[in-house]
């Protein structure tokens, strides 16, 4: 008897829904050079509360950091951080596993 896989490829990985993994490599990649919060929340596609939350427990994790590019700015800019550039690196590696299998 042939062995077969019960589990596709679109079963495991939710028929195309981003997981949350997934999410956090789009907005590492976004602030990789700097980013304002409304241009990575359009990048990842997320509203505002959603962006809101993930760039909390991205900073949390120190996966990105914020800064003020002058002292007038209002809006801080959020950069990937060594530790994010790891994450991001180790996300790819999965990713290139999972596209051999």
């Amino acid at each position: 008897m042939p062995h077969t896989d019960i589990y596709s490829e679109q079963s495991v990985m939710g028929w195309g829904n981003r997981g949350w993994v997934e999410i956090v490599e789009i907005i590492l990649e976004v602030c990789e050079k700097g980013a304002l919060k409304t241009h990575i929340m359009y990048k990842c596609n997320l509203n505002s509360k959603q962006i809101a939350q993930y760039l909390q427990f991205l900073q949390a994790h120190r996966l990105i950091e914020s800064f003020k590019d002058n002292p007038a700015s209002k809006r801080p800019i959020f950069r990937t951080t060594q530790m994010g550039e790891r994450y991001m690196s180790a996300y790819r590696q999965l990713e290139n596993i999972f596209k051999k299998g």
